[in-house]
């Protein structure tokens, strides 16, 4: 079944509500300062967790939300919200230079990367779905560009994506079985890319069809056996034209597979206080054979997985 949970500050002493319902929106969203503007707090979230995504609904009297720099330095989970607002009367929001007002109705992203303000003009009620951005593999501008823009609900993909949201957060369509959560998941992306592509900075109907054969890359880099065949029927395009467009990227299919592998498994050598057998790490990372493993690490990074890990570590204090 999916991961699906509720909390409630009616549960609560008043004594203890504030400092309840402030770890509890960080802990289910992300790190930020959590501020009622009315004596009388009242909230409530309740959502599932999708395959990797998570979706969520808010439900509270008047707040200003707001992800500082020093939230970010503290811990990014690196996720793309995706917003519409259910209740309410208006909400000021504002992230990338831009300050917009949203209403019911209205569909809006937000990056988790960098600082936002959300200011509630009284009691409202939000659906957000948090997405990783490492399943959405848009260039970094396309991402600030579509940030703060509202979009009404009843609008072109809008409208899709706005109503998936809201049914898979309400817990009632949630599917159980796993491949049937990493196909919604899938869905969810889609309509993603599709809506930032509607709206125009992504660009060409090309553009959105390389982003969902590298977001499926990304999901099933684990395994070995995954080819460019597989890639391109996910995608529901011919292979020549997915290699033309990985040609126009400036890459192959193949190379962007393998660079994705050896760059997650760079970062999990270097990175991981667990010191967890190099073996395991490459097959995580879909390069089962130690060797091959070994030899195409080497060639990228100039130094084996091994030296990799060990260059990482802080030398261990001699005892006098």
């Amino acid at each position: 079944m999916p991961d699906s949970f509720q909390i409630d500050t009616a549960n609560r002493p008043v004594a203890e509500r504030t400092d309840y319902w402030r770890s509890s929106v960080c802990d289910q969203f992300v790190p930020l300062a959590v501020q009622p503007t009315v004596g009388d707090l009242h909230g409530r979230v309740a959502g599932v967790t999708i395959a990797e995504t998570r979706l969520r609904r808010i439900r509270a009297s008047q707040h200003v939300f707001e992800r500082r720099p020093s939230d970010i330095r503290a811990g990014d989970l690196e996720v793309l919200h995706v917003l519409s607002m259910d209740h309410g009367h208006h909400c000021h929001m504002e992230q990338d230079g831009r300050t917009t007002t949203l209403k019911p109705g209205d569909l809006v992203l937000y990056d988790s990367s960098r600082p936002f303000r959300f200011a509630t003009s009284g009691a409202f009620q939000f659906t957000i779905g948090l997405l990783p951005k490492r399943l959405l593999p848009l260039p970094e501008k396309v991402l600030v560009d579509r940030t703060t823009r509202v979009v009404p609900l009843s609008d072109g993909v809008g409208a899709a994506l706005g109503a998936l949201l809201t049914s898979l957060a309400g817990g009632s369509t949630a599917p159980s079985a796993p491949s049937q959560q990493v196909a919604i998941q899938h869905a969810l992306v889609s309509l993603c890319v599709a809506f930032m592509s509607d709206e125009g900075p992504v660009g060409s109907p090309p553009s959105v069809h390389l982003s969902l054969a590298k977001s499926f890359i990304v999901r099933h880099i684990g395994e070995p056996a995954l080819a460019p065949a597989d890639v391109a029927v996910a995608c529901g395009v011919s292979l020549s034209y997915l290699h033309r467009l990985f040609a126009n990227d400036g890459t192959t299919i193949v190379g962007y597979l393998r660079e994705q592998r050896l760059k997650g498994a760079h970062r999990d050598l270097t990175t991981s206080l667990v010191d967890e057998p190099v073996l395991l790490v490459g097959r995580r990372w879909g390069m089962p054979d130690p060797a091959h493993f070994s030899r195409v690490f080497k060639k990228r990074f100039g130094v084996t997985p091994g030296d990799a890990r060990r260059s990482a570590r802080p030398p261990t204090p001699s005892a006098d």
